[in-house]
């Protein structure tokens, strides 16, 4: 299957679908992080994403991330060559947090224009059921699929060191301490032996995690949580907020606290800490449900009644 790929390549995650797309099709990949894809430049966007009208007519699937302006014209081009589409929604595409102003649904514009490309995707794919509601309720119209993300489940046969400490992560970008949860962790851990990972490679993110005992994430809002299940791979305790997709990753394998409650957080990560034989392998174990395997079998399925379908 000829499949044309479009999406910021720099992403972590993005770079992993389309190297699990490719193992299986062949793949035609504008990145958008080479493209000039900025609102700021779109004037070049525009042109670059103009030039790809007949790579997209050449292809039997349009694989787009994310719900943003940014698939716009290459949702036009795959309509006019009749081409099934899929999008991808991140998380932010159909949020509205005014209270931490995060969301591309509060920009009417922008959030209008991912409707639109919600309502003309033939399969919009999210990675929880938390996101499948969230972006049904934002368009009723729009067919949601529910993909999990997926880790190296390599990671929960490692062996691991002794542990000790109290880690979360968070990325760089402005808006993300609140997002992260960041204030309530460090007012729940004063004192604690804790650290946030910050800008690190992945390689060094693994080695912090193998020898860490607590794992928080404490976000506002999460589609799903990579870092989290990477974590409990490598046999960290987590302790989450009680938000969206975290308590569907963890399920009865941790601690599920109020979206910043710094008392009820502490006391679960002071829980944690205390156990000195927590059961590491039903954690791993509730990591290995999302395997990279599982992700390509549901991948396959769906490409498969798509073009079926169409």
């Amino acid at each position: 299957m000829n499949i044309y790929f479009a999406g910021t390549m720099q992403s972590t995650f993005i770079q992993q679908d389309a190297d699990l797309l490719s193992e299986n099709h062949k793949l035609t990949i504008f990145d958008f992080s080479k493209h000039t894809a900025s609102f700021s430049n779109i004037h070049k966007f525009l042109f670059y994403s103009a030039c790809e009208w007949n790579n997209v007519r050449k292809s039997d699937v349009v694989v787009l991330w994310f719900a943003d302006y940014i698939a716009l014209p290459f949702i036009i081009w795959a309509k006019l060559f009749c081409k099934p589409i899929i999008t991808h929604v991140g998380g932010w595409e159909v949020y509205s947090a005014p209270e931490i102003n995060y969301g591309n649904q509060l920009n009417p514009i922008r959030g209008a224009a991912t409707r639109w490309i919600l309502r003309n995707s033939n399969i919009c794919v999210v990675p929880s059921k938390s996101y499948q509601q969230i972006t049904k309720k934002v368009e009723s119209e729009s067919n949601v699929v529910v993909i999990p993300n997926s880790i190296d489940t390599g990671l929960c046969e490692s062996p691991l060191p002794i542990k000790n400490g109290v880690v979360t992560a968070l990325t760089s970008m402005k808006f993300t301490r609140l997002l992260k949860g960041i204030p309530t962790f460090e007012k729940a851990t004063q004192g604690m032996n804790s650290k946030i990972i910050e800008n690190v490679p992945h390689h060094e993110l693994i080695k912090i995690l193998k020898v860490s005992k607590v794992y928080c994430q404490l976000s506002y809002t999460e589609s799903f949580g990579v870092t989290l299940v990477e974590a409990m791979a490598c046999g960290c305790i987590p302790v989450v907020a009680d938000r969206d997709a975290l308590p569907e990753i963890v399920g009865e394998c941790g601690y599920i606290v109020p979206y910043g409650d710094v008392r009820e957080t502490r006391r679960c990560i002071q829980h944690a800490l205390s156990r000195s034989n927590p059961d590491i392998q039903s954690i791993r174990d509730r990591a290995k449900l999302f395997s990279r395997e599982r992700e390509k079998t549901i991948v396959e399925e769906v490409l498969q009644k798509l073009c079926i379908n169409h």
